[in-house]
């Protein structure tokens, strides 16, 4: 599968992205697909929260920078 990086492009953003699609795969292999999980992954004594989503082809992580819009939040559907 095809990994793609989504948000800020900051060398400290693309470790955890990479360190939460490890994790990721460790967990779920190329199952839970379309179902988001967010993932806090510490680097250099800052915490950061990745959200990493498996598609049909890709698995996605964004780095979560800032505040969310509320109709990413649990619930809202």
């Amino acid at each position: 599968m095809k990994e793609v990086i989504r948000g800020d492009t900051e060398p400290a953003h693309i470790v955890v992205a990479q360190k939460a699609i490890d994790a990721f795969k460790a967990r779920y292999g190329e199952g839970n697909k379309y179902r988001p999980q967010i993932f806090c992954v510490k680097y250099r004594n800052k915490a950061y929260q990745i959200e990493v989503v498996t598609r049909k082809k890709t698995i996605a992580a964004t780095v979560i920078t800032g505040a969310r819009k509320l109709g990413r939040v649990y619930g809202n559907d």
